[in-house]
């Protein structure tokens, strides 16, 4: 496929390490022990990067650990090759494991590589944190989070301080591939919908994606497109096939499922003119927060992790519904619940960002000053300054 070959060829820039960082102002933070999933391609790999990046262009020593245990997730990113495993011993250690794999990844760091105080950097995407995570919660001093929708989960179990970081999205330049690269008509409005299998079908909700773009250009002769890239398909193949049945033929509808490099990913967000997510909850949504500092639209549940920084002056918010998790659809779903989008809402705000080119301009512009302004390199490492400068206060007195 010409998007394969090409995604490989042109992808020679780091994603992330050539761009220049000199005018962000010095933010000094004690040396620290970065843990994670540096080489694997998956959200909370990207996350530890993205902190990892955000660090060492603000001027501060950091030490990446490449955590390697058995999680299904390609082992191919290799931009902070020239950080990983150097001599540690900070004292402070920022952990990007979950709790799920916390004590496979101790025995593979081993426990004695870790510092005074650890910090765990976790996720979860539902509104009642997992019972059978609790005893990871003894394993660590402090929990960061990326939204107040995980902060009020933690919050719930947990007594140990538990702080919102903003996780700091930052734009990239992307490896250039074009529209002809793709396979996109430069004529067609084009819509976007990312997401891994691994994170479960019932989650992401591609299926109300696809209903909802067709309710929105029923006649079928529209100068529109809807791409949905995912990955990992090959792990859930059933799920594809049904993704695939959902589509039914639509010429206009693509489904891509491979795995694209970073700058590729970027480059495919940059030639889209909208991002759709009517996912069912998110921890935080790395997919809408990335489209929104690029300045695009994005038509997204309003619900959960992104309404940190959705508001109705710079996204496309979908109401929704609450109702109960079925077993199977996600780990740990017993009691629990999340929202279920309202589809002909959804494919009202698609309708009107195709026929008024301007008012979806306006709000891509928002997105990207908002997300700019909170969500920056600067912001983030700012962030993580003050928790530590309070935790050596804390330390200081004793308390």
């Amino acid at each position: 496929m010409e998007w394969q070959q090409l995604s490989v060829a042109m992808a020679t820039t780091p994603a992330g390490t050539h761009a220049n960082h000199a005018g962000m102002p010095l933010v000094a933070l004690p040396a620290l022990d970065l843990h994670g999933y540096f080489s694997r391609w998956l959200g909370l790999g990207e996350c530890a990067r993205l902190f990892a990046r955000a660090l060492i262009a603000s001027g501060n020593t950091v030490v990446l650990h490449d955590v390697d245990i058995d999680i299904p997730h390609a082992r191919r990113d290799r931009t902070l090759a020239e950080y990983f495993d150097g001599a540690s011993g900070s004292g402070n250690d920022l952990v990007f494991i979950n709790p799920d794999y916390w004590e496979a990844a101790l025995r593979r760091m081993g426990e004695n590589r870790l510092g005074r105080w650890i910090m765990g950097y976790w996720f979860w995407e539902l509104e009642r944190f997992p019972v059978d995570w609790l005893p990871a919660i003894d394993r660590v001093d402090e929990i960061l989070v990326s939204s107040t929708f995980v902060e009020r989960a933690m919050r719930q179990v947990c007594t140990k301080p538990v702080t919102r970081i903003p996780i700091p999205v930052t734009p990239c330049a992307g490896s250039g591939l074009q529209r002809r690269h793709f396979d996109l008509g430069d004529d067609d409005y084009v819509f976007l919908c990312t997401f891994d299998f691994s994170s479960t079908i019932a989650r992401k909700n591609p299926h109300a994606v696809i209903e909802a773009f067709r309710s929105a250009f029923p006649a079928g002769d529209e100068k529109v497109c809807l791409v949905l890239k995912s990955s990992n398909g090959q792990h859930h193949s059933q799920w594809l096939m049904d993704l695939a049945r959902s589509a039914g033929g639509d010429h206009r509808i693509m489904i891509r499922d491979d795995m694209l490099e970073r700058d590729d990913l970027w480059a495919l967000q940059r030639c889209c003119d909208a991002y759709v997510s009517l996912h069912r909850c998110e921890g935080f949504g790395l997919g809408m927060a990335e489209a929104m500092c690029l300045g695009k639209p994005v038509v997204a549940t309003a619900y959960s992790g992104n309404m940190d920084y959705m508001t109705e002056a710079n996204s496309c918010l979908v109401d929704y519904q609450m109702i109960p998790v079925v077993d199977g659809e996600y780990p740990f779903a017993e009691g629990q619940q999340w929202a279920d989008p309202n589809v002909e809402h959804a494919a009202t705000h698609m309708r009107r960002l195709h026929r008024e080119r301007g008012w979806g301009a306006c709000l891509g512009e928002q997105a990207a000053i908002d997300m700019a302004r909170d969500f920056s390199m600067e912001a983030s490492v700012r962030a993580l300054a003050g928790c530590l400068q309070q935790k050596r206060e804390s330390c200081a007195t004793g308390t």
